[in-house]
């Protein structure tokens, strides 16, 4: 049978490889500068440079320009067998070619077959291993499968082999997917499960790899500058643009044509949760895409084309048309957990297979008595500590730094410091895959520059934690180079304004420090207040939190001013403390989500950004809005602000000096007010106030012919828009932030 199938093979031209301060209402409407224009006001320099974007990869397919072939290479340990089957339609048909493939010095199956420039191929691999062994009565000599059962043994082995040759298998390396694992008229992602339909060949609906030949691009980079300089607009890329009116609203080509809007908000680098292919249907819905099926496909559901390849070529393009703005990209990347392995009701036996568990279980999965590990609180944990597994994400960072991405955040990255390939865990800040990725990456071209660099290279970013299993919180212990998500920030800054007698100001000057106890490195902290994950920044401070939510929410009993300033207070925390602020951009605008803590599963109206809302003069959106970007600019033009270098000193209520020996103030949780000037020369004066009654502040002594000239008040409604000189105190209101720079008298 087999050599019927290689005759097949070599009529249809295949082969297997041997070896081988704004004016309000505010306007989005206004004809912009070009960024030429305008450069001469940013404190970043301006984009000087381009490179060329490639669709190459180290395994899957691709092209191979000397011999016109197109180059199949997949890594498996414990399969016994593999076959490629290629298709002419993603749906209803038997496969065109079945080839066996083989395997090289190098352990990896190869294959390759004849590239046809215009046809897209659609391809899955069909994988035989200990519990599934390969007998020529599996296959009709047409490649379709004669005998289902043939070879079988277990549905699973002691060693959590899941190998079903009956199930076809998409590459994990594939850069696009037909269509998605629920998109069936045979019961939605149910029919993957591995008991129920363990003997029915899927074929004929199981999503397939997409190959088609793409032309390389050249992308614009951003101009270099260290992470600290960088503000981060976090961002749903459908949510963005969908409301807006523009070409392709909710797509790579909706964001391209908002990146000027972003500019102009004052947004350095936009991340984007999660873009590579996932099931939007699975389970309850999947808005955001953190159930990830593939790590080098753009998801499809975001493209304006329908067109093989379009996905890619429009991604790019979003990216240069950021770049084109000098605003820096970064992508929530997911490699802890997949979208596909999980058992149902417990059964070992009974397990959703769709690419990774068929290829090898037991290489890209953490189990123990047939179940999968779970500490990522999404069904599965990847086993990234097995080499390969390891090699799969840094050739996927890589991929996508090759496609234009500036700088990745790293979903529950804590799974990357495990080096245990069992069911166990053992976290090592030095042996394990996080420690390991700068070299892996720096031998695929690919530059990661510490947080305090300017250097052109990549930023690597971590969630130091796990949603789950024992010292699963690893805040502080990531690798040189490495930034990390600041947890200890975003809950200090809200309890600074919800619950004030629970912060001293040693806490809170921690975090205008960059939270240096924790983070010692320069400059790591990923300093936030809201982000994806619960309650919003409007709704956490007009909504009441239920009973047991982790995620705490007040309305201050309905006093509107004290939640306008509450919101004010955050962001401008924010935007003082050192280390890279990061800001959800429909924070900016103060989007509500009706009071929701958790909207993953939410693709309507509760997630999608209304940008006309800030052109409602006096609304709590133009308010926040006004607020925020004026706040950003503060933060750019002022380089002290941002220095990590810059001398601070801080002041008592009286205007004594508080002096570090001063523990007993440090510690007084009482406090109720902070001060401190940054800087000898043209220093900046900041006072933080979370009294329930007005305070007179005595502002530090001038340099000669200096005063001391307000910059902002927070008890304002428009906060920037003051103008008021002193040189001794100032009443400051309660629950403010009042901030001074010194100017010539």
């Amino acid at each position: 049978m087999i050599l019927a199938i290689d005759a097949l093979n070599k009529q249809a031209g295949v082969r297997n490889i041997k070896n081988s301060n704004a004016a309000c209402p505010i306007s989005f409407g206004e004809k912009r500068k070009p960024i030429d224009e305008i450069s001469n006001i940013s404190p970043f320099s301006k984009i000087e440079h381009s490179f060329v974007a490639t669709d190459k990869t180290r395994l899957g397919a691709n092209f191979d320009e000397k011999t016109g072939n197109i180059v199949f290479k997949l890594a498996s340990k414990n399969a016994t067998d593999v076959f490629l089957c290629t298709f002419e339609n993603p749906k209803g048909e038997k496969p065109k070619n079945v080839i066996r493939m083989e395997r090289n010095k190098d352990g990896i199956w190869e294959a390759a077959l004849k590239a046809d420039s215009k046809k897209p191929v659609y391809y899955g691999y069909r994988v035989f291993g200990p519990n599934w062994e390969y007998n020529k009565d599996f296959f009709n000599e047409d490649g379709s499968i004669k005998n289902p059962k043939s070879g079988f043994k277990a549905i699973r082995d002691e060693n959590g082999a899941r190998f079903n040759p009956n199930k076809l298998a998409f590459d994990p390396f594939a850069k696009e997917l037909s269509h998605l694992p629920s998109d069936n008229d045979f019961g939605g992602a149910d029919v993957y499960f591995s008991l129920d339909n363990c003997f029915e060949d899927n074929a004929i609906y199981a999503p397939k790899s997409v190959f088609s030949l793409s032309s390389d691009m050249a992308i614009k980079k951003a101009s270099n500058r260290p992470l600290n300089d960088e503000i981060i607009g976090e961002v749903h890329i459908k949510d963005l643009s969908i409301n807006e009116d523009v070409e392709g609203r909710g797509t790579y080509l909706g964001a391209k044509n908002l990146a000027g809007k972003i500019k102009d908000m004052g947004i350095t680098m936009v991340e984007f949760l999660p873009l590579t292919e996932f099931d939007d249907k699975e389970g309850v819905g999947n808005h955001w895409g953190y159930m990830p099926l593939l790590q080098f496909a753009p998801a499809k559901r975001y493209s304006n084309g329908k067109n093989p390849g379009d996905s890619l070529k429009e991604f790019r393009e979003m990216v240069d048309a950021f770049h084109r703005e000098d605003i820096k990209v970064c992508m929530d990347v997911v490699y802890n957990h997949t979208g596909e392995g999980a058992t149902k009701n417990g059964n070992p036996d009974n397990a959703k297979q769709l690419s990774y568990a068929l290829i090898d279980n037991q290489m890209y999965y953490k189990q123990k008595d047939g179940l999968y590990n779970s500490n990522s609180g999404c069904g599965n944990d990847t086993n990234t500590a097995d080499g390969e597994v390891a090699e799969l994400i840094a050739d996927s960072v890589a991929f996508w730094a090759k496609q234009g991405v500036d700088a990745f955040r790293f979903d529950l990255a804590a799974a990357l410091l495990d080096k245990d390939s069992s069911g166990n865990v053992q976290y090592d800040d030095e042996k394990s895959l996080a420690a390991k990725l700068v070299p892996m990456l720096k031998e695929r071209g690919i530059k990661v520059v510490p947080p305090d660099s300017s250097e052109d290279g990549i930023y690597l970013i971590a969630e130091p934690w796990t949603c789950g299993g024992e010292g699963c919180y690893r805040i502080g212990h990531f690798p040189e180079n490495w930034s990390e998500w600041n947890d200890v920030a975003r809950e200090t800054i809200k309890r600074e304004s919800t619950f004030p007698n629970k912060v001293a100001p040693k806490d809170l000057r921690n975090i205008l420090e960059g939270t240096t106890d924790i983070l010692k490195k320069r400059g790591r902290s990923i300093n936030y207040v809201f982000s994806h994950d619960g309650y919003n920044l409007y709704d956490a401070n007009t909504t009441n939190s239920p009973e047991g939510s982790w995620h705490y929410a007040t309305d201050f009993g309905g006093d509107k001013k004290r939640q306008i300033g509450a919101m004010k207070k955050q962001v401008a925390l924010l935007m003082l403390s050192k280390g890279t602020p990061m800001i959800q951009i429909g924070d900016l605008i103060a989007h509500s989500k009706n009071g929701m803590e958790n909207t993953y599963n939410l693709d309507n109206d509760v997630n999608y950004l209304d940008f006309s809302s800030v052109e409602n003069e006096g609304s709590v959106s133009n308010i926040i809005y006004d607020f925020s970007t004026n706040m950003m600019k503060f933060r750019k033009s002022h380089k002290r602000i941002r220095d990590l270098d810059s001398k601070i000193e801080y002041y008592k209520k009286d205007g004594s000096v508080a002096d570090d020996g001063d523990v007993e103030y440090w510690n007084d949780t009482n406090v109720n007010t902070l001060s401190y000037k940054i800087g000898d020369s043209k220093p900046v004066f900041v006072s933080i106030s979370s009294d329930d009654e007005p305070l007179d502040i005595k502002l530090p002594k001038n340099n000669e012919g200096k005063a001391w000239k307000m910059v902002c008040d927070t008890s304002f409604e428009r906060s920037f828009d003051v103008d008021f000189e002193c040189s001794k105190s100032y009443k400051q209101e309660p629950h403010s932030i009042v901030i001074f720079e010194e100017v010539t008298e």
